[in-house]
């Protein structure tokens, strides 16, 4: 008897569960996943350099660094929300397509689903990723010499 046992990766290969374009297609899901987050930090490192005469003015009347911080990571991690909702709801639609495409009367529709575990994954990613992508911004419009914008004023 063979007894052998395969870790997750090994056992999807030996059974050929997966066929062999996953691995690409989950390799150009990650570099999509990097253009996105590059272009997050992009935007939000021409939102929060536009606010910085704002944020030297509230240094300037007493505001520390580190509340600044904390109310543009708040406000990245929000933005990473929508974004995570505005997919959810792209993907949602998505699969509302593909039932539509495969009939109703196939098996395969009820398997088309978005469960409370990836919804609950989606979200926290586009959080999580949001605030890591936004915390070089975050830094570099919160360590402006308030000196600065405030002679401009």
């Amino acid at each position: 008897m063979n007894n052998a046992l395969f870790d997750v990766e090994e056992w999807l290969m030996k059974e050929e569960v997966l066929p062999n374009e996953t691995k690409i297609l989950s390799a150009l899901a990650a570099m999509l996943l990097a253009v996105c987050l590059l272009n997050t930090i992009g935007l939000l490192l021409s939102k929060f350099l536009g606010k910085s005469g704002e944020i030297g003015v509230r240094q300037a009347l007493g505001a520390h660094k580190g509340s600044l911080f904390l109310q543009h990571v708040i406000e990245a991690g929000f933005i990473g929300l929508l974004g995570g909702i505005l997919g959810l709801a792209i993907a949602a639609a998505g699969l509302e397509g593909v039932k539509i495409l495969l009939g109703e009367n196939l098996m395969l529709t009820d398997w088309i689903h978005l469960n409370p575990t990836v919804v609950a994954v989606t979200l926290v990613l586009a959080v999580l990723a949001t605030i890591f992508a936004g915390f070089y911004p975050i830094w570099r419009a919160c360590s402006i010499n308030p000196a600065i914008h405030l002679k401009t004023q």
